[in-house]
């Protein structure tokens, strides 16, 4: 058989698309040659000692999100004797998938927890019936026993590991199943294996060959990380959720806004739906049920103006070409998964942004177990987002290793570069001006309650309470205590 690239035409009509980028062309070619090299020498045509690349069918492709990766192994499926294995981290990027392809008139098998005998039985019969498919699954459904015996005579041809980078933040820590990937690869007995991610900092591509290749070389294809449509912002906020409220009042929707446990989404979409009247906003993790998930996923899918409240559940590989919006109420790990995060925005090539709200909560979240390099990583990312000095952009792209060129687009690079971006928390300004102007007029209770009768001042009087402690504890604010004017507020040292 020919494993060629077909023409545009046909391309256009399966996949809705113009032309190929070129690293798109450039990995599917190389998919497609190492098919065909492999063809020839099963039948005898060369033998395997003249072949000397070590990494035949064996690739690591770094691309930007909104890259149209997924593309570079759909199209390949369809030309390839055999199956295609892809390997995703979460359930909500199986559903996606699974709902894209079906768009296309392609039909996947899909592998996943909780099903029965009888749905797995079907499953491995409708295998057997088809020339070529694409399985979905996820590491763990492969590993189980039943599955793992299976895999020998399922006649899979290519496995692709999509969003790769998870080996490296997960397989060491709460995803064992990441690190034995190499024994789904070994027990399926597939030649050509690509590495998807979006990330390309040399630790994580040192762990994708230990885990995937199992330390042996692999073609690399690294594209830009960058995405050029993309804006930075990044602002300080004692007040968090407020902040988050006047952010989303201010920018586009669709809008993604990330937190990093499960109460706090549910948290802010309550806080949110009180602050926004008429706005459609609902929370997304994974501690819903399967229904709950999927519902979420559509409403989202076809909204154009809705916001949707999530833990990283959402963070990877989920196709909704217009987010406009992605503003992080609490951090990532690391600044790996804060460019998947932020990679949901502007997927459509159109004007998007990306909002990093950081404060003093930061640090008092930090976890206590974590160890010296997550921790270093951690750092990163709050260096990332205080920094007020260096282009947003630069400083991204440095942080993962990037080499190359950083191009800028003329406006909208980052607030840095727009010269808005400001080291002080967003709150600190209005108080302090407040304070200059009663001195020793108020308490702290009295203050709070003054602060929030101020014209142009929306806060409760906890939150205009949790802002004057914050900065007393700055020594921004003092309390004095002599007499007459004992427990009144004064300007401090700091301010």
């Amino acid at each position: 058989m020919k494993y060629e690239i077909p023409r545009m035409e046909t391309v256009k009509a399966l996949f809705g698309i113009d032309y190929l980028f070129p690293y798109q062309r450039l990995v599917i070619e190389n998919i497609l040659e190492a098919a065909r090299t492999l063809a020839r020498r099963d039948a005898g045509i060369i033998s395997e000692e003249t072949e000397d690349r070590l990494t035949l069918g064996q690739q690591i492709v770094v691309l930007p999100t909104g890259a149209g990766k997924s593309l570079c192994f759909h199209l390949p499926a369809l030309l390839l004797e055999g199956h295609t294995l892809v390997i995703y981290p979460i359930l909500s990027l199986m559903a996606d998938q699974e709902r894209r392809l079906r768009e296309r008139g392609i039909l996947p098998l899909v592998l996943r927890g909780g099903q029965s005998a009888q749905e797995r039985e079907t499953l491995w019969n409708e295998l057997k019936l088809h020339k070529s498919c694409i399985i979905i699954a996820n590491p763990e459904v492969l590993l189980t026993e039943k599955v793992i015996q299976e895999l020998p005579g399922a006649g899979i041809t290519h496995i692709v590991i999509d969003e790769a980078h998870c080996i490296s933040e997960w397989g060491e820590s709460f995803r064992p199943a990441y690190r034995d990937i190499h024994k789904i690869i070994k027990a399926a007995g597939a030649s050509i294996v690509t590495a998807f991610t979006a990330t390309a900092s040399n630790a994580i591509l040192e762990k994708i060959k230990r885990y995937v290749f199992d330390g042996k070389g692999a073609h690399m294809v690294i594209g830009n990380p960058d995405r050029m449509n993309i804006s930075y912002t990044a602002c300080g906020s004692v007040l968090k959720d407020l902040a988050v409220r006047d952010m989303l009042l201010k920018h586009e929707k669709p809008a993604l806004v990330f937190c990093s446990t499960r109460l706090k989404t549910e948290k802010l979409t309550r806080y949110l739906r009180n602050g926004l009247a008429g706005a459609d906003i609902r929370f997304y993790h994974a501690g819903l049920e399967w229904e709950e998930r999927r519902a979420v996923e559509d409403w989202f899918f076809s909204s154009e103006d809705g916001v949707l409240v999530t833990t990283c559940a959402y963070g990877m590989g989920v196709d909704k070409p217009n987010i406009r919006t992605v503003i992080h109420r609490d951090y990532p790990p690391n600044l790996e998964a804060y460019l998947q995060e932020i990679g949901r925005a502007g997927r459509d090539g159109d004007p998007s942004c990306a909002i990093a709200i950081w404060g003093p909560e930061d640090e008092s979240a930090l976890p206590r177990d974590i160890t010296p390099e997550e921790n270093r990583r951690r750092d990163n990312v709050l260096e990332f987002s205080r920094d007020t000095r260096h282009c947003r952009r630069e400083s991204l792209l440095r942080h993962l290793d990037y080499e190359g060129d950083v191009s800028k687009p003329e406006t909208g690079c980052c607030d840095v570069c727009e010269g808005t971006a400001s080291p002080r928390l967003r709150e600190e300004r209005t108080v302090i001006e407040f304070i200059y102007k009663n001195q020793l007029s108020f308490t702290l209770d009295e203050a709070a309650a003054a602060l929030t009768r101020t014209k142009n001042i929306l806060w409760s009087i906890d939150e205009a309470r949790e802002m004057l402690l914050h900065l007393i504890k700055e020594h921004k604010i003092e309390v004095f205590h002599r007499f007459p004017w004992e427990d009144k507020l004064i300007l401090g040292l700091n301010s």
